[in-house]
């Protein structure tokens, strides 16, 4: 093949993840596989889910673990009896748990709850999951993937009670010093976290 008409074909092929290989006369174009980072982030378009985290705090890192598998995604689903939402995972995919960025000081939400290695990782989903239900008495709702700014008074959950076609939860919020009173937060994971990317005040409608 004349260089000119090879180079055209690599300026046509020439995007992202592709490559044009020549075997003779033959062009085959090879297209990869995004990363599995940038295949599975999508339920949260082009929010940069990186600046939701406080990445200073010494504290902090006692909430972040490694990277997530399945194996540890499957673990936690049998030891909460829940399967996790693809929001979830794809939120933990980005950074597995960690306390919520001074930034988004009108924030109540100060701790995302990541998967540990072990089920009783300290810090982990899976222990805390264990302390608020048998030790607070929190409701056996959901999941509680979220710690507020009373220390525990009150939690952020994934009702499932309430899912939607995709499978993903209602957050709520279950105030444990009012006998465990439930508020509607938002609609699912996603329209949360939107919420405190947006770092407004959010509205919440007590359910009966």
């Amino acid at each position: 093949m004349q260089m000119k008409q090879k180079h055209a074909i690599q300026m046509i092929f020439q995007q992202p993840n592709t490559e044009a290989v020549y075997i003779g006369l033959v062009c085959i174009v090879i297209i990869y596989q995004e990363s599995k980072e940038e295949y599975f982030m999508s339920l949260f378009g082009d929010i940069d889910l990186t600046k939701l985290f406080d990445h200073d705090s010494e504290y902090g890192k006692s909430y972040v673990f490694g990277e997530l598998t399945d194996e540890m995604i499957a673990r936690a689903e049998q030891t909460l009896g829940y399967k996790m939402p693809a929001s979830y995972i794809e939120l933990l995919k980005v950074q597995n748990g960690g306390m919520i960025s001074d930034e988004f000081d009108e924030s109540w939400l100060t701790t995302i709850y990541g998967i540990g290695p072990t089920a009783d990782t300290y810090n982990s989903l899976e222990e805390s999951f264990e302390n608020w239900k048998e030790e607070w008495e929190y409701p056996d709702i959901g999941i509680p993937f979220g710690e507020t700014q009373s220390a525990g008074h009150d939690m952020y959950y994934m009702d499932f009670r309430s899912v939607d076609e995709n499978g993903e939860p209602r957050i709520v919020r279950i105030d444990n010093e009012m006998d465990n009173e439930v508020y509607f937060v938002a609609d699912n994971l996603v329209e949360f976290i939107k919420l405190i990317i947006a770092n407004q005040e959010i509205e919440e409608k007590r359910l009966d």
